[in-house]
């Protein structure tokens, strides 16, 4: 195992040079000029040109390449050309705003979809087998910002429940500690504010983790009808075991292999991806920032963001193959 994390680590160096290069070329193809932008329509030509001397972007490309990779090297993703702030300081202030939308929407989908999968399974064609179905393919089929805009239109307009976008209501304040706001709510004792950010929390969460809770649900369903289908869960059977323990000890945990690849994967590209539901929520998550930036040509942010997006789905892949061999003794044989 170890020698197995050390050549996936090892094999880090390669693709991160790779998206670096890629990222680097393709934020300079964007149209637009990132001094225009931030100057206004009504700079003149000399206010743009003091600017993009100011910022380096006179530079030939090679130039800018190798004075970004050296300040990489020494963890400096550079400075924002709209806040002027560090970059690496901006992405990890927001960093903890990300994981927590994401793996809570990660667990949530896993609570819903994987119960749901397993009970239509068990009750192939069946009425409530034949609903699912119907849920789960609307929950894949339906777009993140139509899914986004019903909810707050329904929860925090019609109904009022809960509010429609931020993390936090104005009128509160949580002393940071760890900057997951509901963890810092409850070990600095500030329960109002706790229970005020699990409110905020709950209709990105529930956008996020539909599409994952209707994809787990359709692919374990389909995963242990053909498991329940193999010899060695009529050997089970002939055996006398209970329903119950060869549903869930033989069925289900031989089901669970490939839907940890999907879970893995739909949790790192929340990670990455959830740039729409932060955008739509106000959100202040690395997704809104991403967001914001390619919005104002801000070539140092939007170099970071996906940097970073990009080491976090890698990390996430390799984490995966972890629990791969935790569930199947074969495959930690085949990593050893």
């Amino acid at each position: 195992m170890a020698s197995f994390l050390i050549r996936r680590l090892i094999a880090l160096i390669p693709v991160m040079l790779i998206v670096l290069v890629i990222v680097f070329s393709l934020v300079r193809i964007i149209p637009g000029d990132p001094a225009t932008t931030l100057l206004g329509p009504g700079a003149t030509q000399q206010q743009i040109e003091a600017l993009r001397t100011q910022l380096n972007l006179n530079e030939p490309v090679v130039l800018q390449f190798y004075h970004y990779v050296m300040g990489l090297l020494t963890g400096n993703f550079g400075y924002s050309l709209k806040t002027g702030q560090p970059v690496a300081v901006e992405i990890l202030n927001r960093l903890p705003a990300t994981i927590e939308l994401s793996v809570l929407a990660t667990i949530l989908a896993i609570v819903v979809g994987i119960p749901i999968g397993v009970l239509s399974a068990t009750r192939p064609n069946s009425l409530f087998d034949h609903l699912t179905r119907v849920i789960s393919l609307l929950g894949v089929s339906m777009p993140a910002f139509l899914l986004a805009l019903v909810l707050q239109l329904v929860f925090a307009n019609y109904l009022g429940w809960l509010p429609v976008s931020g993390r936090l209501s104005p009128y509160l304040q949580i002393q940071s500690v760890t900057g997951f706001v509901i963890l810092d709510g409850l070990l600095t004792g500030n329960l109002p504010g706790a229970v005020d950010a699990l409110q905020h929390l709950l209709l990105p969460t529930a956008v996020l983790a539909a599409f994952l809770a209707a994809t787990l649900g359709r692919f374990v369903r389909n995963t242990m009808l053909d498991v329940m289908g193999e010899d060695f869960i009529r050997t089970a059977k002939a055996k006398g075991l209970r329903r119950r323990d060869v549903v869930l000890t033989h069925g289900l945990r031989n089901s669970l292999l490939p839907a940890v690849t999907v879970i893995g994967l739909k949790f790192a590209e929340m990670l990455g991806g959830a740039i729409l539901t932060e955008t739509i929520f106000a959100w202040p998550g690395i997704g809104r920032y991403m967001f914001e930036a390619i919005k104002n040509r801000d070539y140092p942010v939007i170099q970071g963001t996906t940097l970073v997006f990009a080491l976090l789905f890698v990390l996430t892949s390799i984490l995966v193959d972890v629990l791969y061999s935790i569930l199947d003794p074969r495959v930690r044989r085949k990593m050893g």
